[in-house]
């Protein structure tokens, strides 16, 4: 939704300087990607020992490298299909991170209802991500869906930052698991 929307576009103009600084300084696309992956990272155990605000806040940050690295690659002219699969292969963990700190924080917190619903939306995110990929795989154009990585990443920032992580997280379970099946009907109906 995000993704084919004006705020896209908007949103790699408005970090084009960014970009374009870190190009003259010589900061690589991989090294921003590769940065986002550990802000991810930090953002979950953050998450998971209860800092929910400090792992918001780094996970904003692990969004916006993830927003920039893409952007920098187009500046500096560095694009380039490793690039490419790196990027989408540590976005599988940067999407990880801070739901499995989410899952470790109602553990420690007894909240069974919050941890289900987590792991739902952990299998939706990635069911979500694979059904595109194999899609592509097989020719078959599917970016369909209503709620992509970019919406998945706001409203899990939305929670953390709120709190309301049971109500969100309720939300985000649904959600990603009917764009996971929107993406499966798709699929199916190109290949039928």
């Amino acid at each position: 939704m995000i993704s084919s929307t004006n705020i896209k576009a908007k949103t790699q103009e408005l970090l084009r300087p960014l970009a374009q600084n870190l190009e003259s300084i010589g900061v690589t696309p991989n090294a921003i990607t590769f940065l986002g992956f550990i802000l991810s990272l930090l953002s979950g155990i953050l998450i998971g020992v209860g800092e929910v605000l400090s792992g918001a806040l780094l996970f904003t940050l692990s969004g916006l490298c993830d927003t920039l690295d893409g952007i920098l690659a187009r500046v500096s002219g560095r694009k380039s299909s490793f690039g490419a699969f790196l990027d989408s292969f540590l976005d599988r963990y940067s999407d990880f991170f801070p739901l499995a700190g989410v899952c470790y924080f109602a553990h420690v917190n007894q909240d069974s209802l919050l941890l289900v619903l987590t792991l739902l939306t952990i299998a939706g995110s990635y069911a979500t991500s694979y059904a595109r990929a194999r899609a592509e795989s097989l020719g078959v154009d599917c970016k369909v869906g209503l709620v992509e990585r970019p919406e998945r990443f706001f409203i899990l920032l939305f929670a953390l930052f709120t709190g309301y992580l049971l109500p969100t997280l309720s939300v985000l379970a649904v959600l990603t698991n009917f764009t996971a099946f929107q993406r499966l009907m798709c699929t199916m109906r190109e290949l039928s």
